[in-house]
């Protein structure tokens, strides 16, 4: 009993030196919020969503599925945010690129990086990143409705490379469509017990989607 008063004193004196860390239930709320995104999106990769089931997910935590409940009703809930994740990291690519001082194609370069390093941090990739299809109508009109918006942005940024001429004179639309389709694509085949590191992937694409960008010199 004694061992037990000293340590129930002690978990109290930490209590005291740090109750804002002991007692924010939002932020052990968002961990654990976390912790079920993390490992079922690893789960949907490694078995595909359709063979994922909840108790799966929970079986990974160590916790009950009523427990993961409490974060996420349905796997396609999980599976939308995902997808939100993701597009987090295009949207903060745009941002760098928009606040970056150089020219159009450099500043598509600096989304693209960030954008793949961001997939690659979050997820360690997800394949099922491209699978909106097992999403409810209404997350994936949201999800599609979302990434036209970064569609068009990335559109954006390589019309102004064209207009400064950094960037090959081309169609914008379908530029965009090739390079978005290159980076998107990395989940499907992408291992990490391949023979390349998730740096040396971003490293050797931004080099060879600046290539295909670039604007050829002027000939006098």
């Amino acid at each position: 009993m004694g061992n037990e008063r000293m340590n129930l004193s002690q978990r109290g004196q930490v209590r005291s030196a740090n109750p804002s860390l002991i007692f924010d239930k939002d932020a052990q709320r968002r961990q654990k919020r976390e912790a079920v995104i993390g490992v079922a999106a690893a789960a949907f990769n490694r078995r595909g969503f359709a063979n994922t089931s909840m108790d799966d997910v929970a079986r990974a935590l160590g916790v009950t599925k009523p427990t993961v409940y409490q974060y996420f009703s349905t796997k396609q809930d999980i599976l939308f945010e995902c997808h939100h994740r993701a597009m987090d990291h295009g949207e903060a690519g745009l941002n760098l690129a928009e606040n970056h001082h150089g020219n159009g194609c450099e500043k598509v370069i600096v989304y693209l990086r960030r954008y793949m390093q961001g997939i690659f941090g979050e997820f360690g990739t997800c394949a099922v990143l491209t699978d909106v299809d097992s999403l409810t109508e209404k997350q994936r009109d949201a999800v599609v409705a979302r990434r036209s918006e970064i569609s068009e942005a990335t559109r954006a940024l390589i019309e102004k490379g064209i207009g400064d001429g950094s960037i090959e004179p081309s169609n914008s639309k379908l530029a965009t469509l090739f390079i978005l389709g290159a980076v998107n694509w990395i989940p499907l085949w992408y291992r990490e017990y391949g023979p390349h590191t998730p740096d040396e992937i971003v490293e050797e694409f931004a080099r060879l989607l600046k290539r295909s960008l670039v604007a050829a010199p002027a000939l006098d």
